[in-house]
């Protein structure tokens, strides 16, 4: 039998915690003792007090919608980035009233939400990683008075990271079609899917909303064309970029970037994208939760209400004259 989660332990060890580390020897001390933590969480302990503070607080509120051993593999260096956008998910869904469902599976997506007519919509997270083949390229080391450039073309840029926004869908895809055969999951093919990605260590000097475009509706740079009568610019027009290569060790592979208007992809009812940490959001001056992208499926065969959703912003595309629409969500 199932059992419904209880309060589990803390978040942060007592020991690990502001004030608790007052010498360069206590804090060797405590990053020996814990050799195995996540060194971002033992960060946010002993130095950001506001971070785990808000933690803290909303760890007594979510706890009952996530994995019972959620506060062990949230402390580990190879689990806490996946757990934060976990959190970040149920935080955001808990402060805008969608209707999260007690986690009592133990098989099955993250979450589980109902609509107002009882409907399911399962939310299935995964946090990009870098990669090991064809990697994203790590992020500069800024240096204070040092002036950083960087450069070149936008599609080079944003290539390998579009690829690992869709390795991310595409790993927890084939784990829901999984699902869907497994009578122990609860998930029927009737009810709506949302793939979770955060491609918060990932992006360093690119834009969200163009990556999410660029991996799901193959939406590519913004073209602008003189017209000779007025001899103006008129646009922007974006370039369709269906596809995208991968270099692997046995070649070039051209992968399809449009996703959510293939129809073989059509019980993916959207893709929800966010490129920052929750912690990051309230210094970069925006709620949490107002940078959520949601890309709908154009032909979705069980498709989400239009106003279900009513922060971040919505991405459409339209198949009958390829236009791609992105509106705040009111």
């Amino acid at each position: 039998m199932i059992q419904k989660n209880k309060m589990p332990n803390d978040l942060f060890p007592p020991d690990l915690v502001s004030g608790s580390v007052q010498t360069q020897k206590e804090l060797d001390a405590a990053l020996a003792q814990y050799s195995n933590f996540s060194r971002s969480l033992i960060t946010i302990g002993i130095h950001r007090t506001d971070t785990r503070k808000w933690y803290e607080d909303y760890w007594q509120k979510l706890y009952k919608y996530l994995d019972k051993d959620f506060a062990t593999k949230f402390q580990l260096e190879g689990e806490h980035e996946a757990r934060g956008w976990e959190f970040h998910i149920a935080s955001v869904l808990f402060d805008h009233g969608i209707a999260l469902q007690e986690k009592t599976w133990d098989i099955g997506p993250d979450f589980c939400v109902l609509t107002p007519d009882g409907k399911k919509i399962w939310i299935e997270a995964i946090s990009c990683t870098s990669g090991a083949v064809d990697p994203v390229p790590p992020k500069p080391i800024l240096t204070e008075g040092v002036i950083h450039t960087s450069g070149g073309n936008i599609e080079d840029l944003n290539r390998p990271r579009v690829l690992r926004i869709l390795n991310a869908i595409g790993t927890k895809y084939e784990k829901y079609k999984r699902y869907v055969v497994d009578s122990k999951s609860g998930v029927s093919k009737d009810d709506c899917l949302i793939i979770a990605v955060s491609g918060a260590d990932i992006e360093f000097a690119s834009y969200s909303n163009m990556l999410l475009k660029r991996a799901v509706f193959g939406v590519g740079p913004d073209v602008y064309y003189k017209d000779r009568n007025t001899d103006k610019l008129v646009g922007p027009f974006y370039t369709p970029t269906p596809t995208i290569t991968k270099k692997a060790r046995a070649g070039d592979e051209i992968m399809p970037a449009s996703f959510m208007e293939m129809d073989e992809f059509s019980n993916i009812s959207a893709v929800l994208y966010c490129g920052h940490h929750a912690y990051d959001c309230v210094p970069n001056g925006h709620k949490i939760g107002d940078d959520f992208l949601f890309a709908y499926h154009a032909n979705a065969q069980n498709s989400i209400p239009d106003d279900f959703f009513k922060f971040g912003r919505g991405i459409r595309k339209n198949l009958q004259d390829s236009t791609v629409t992105d509106k705040q969500q009111i």
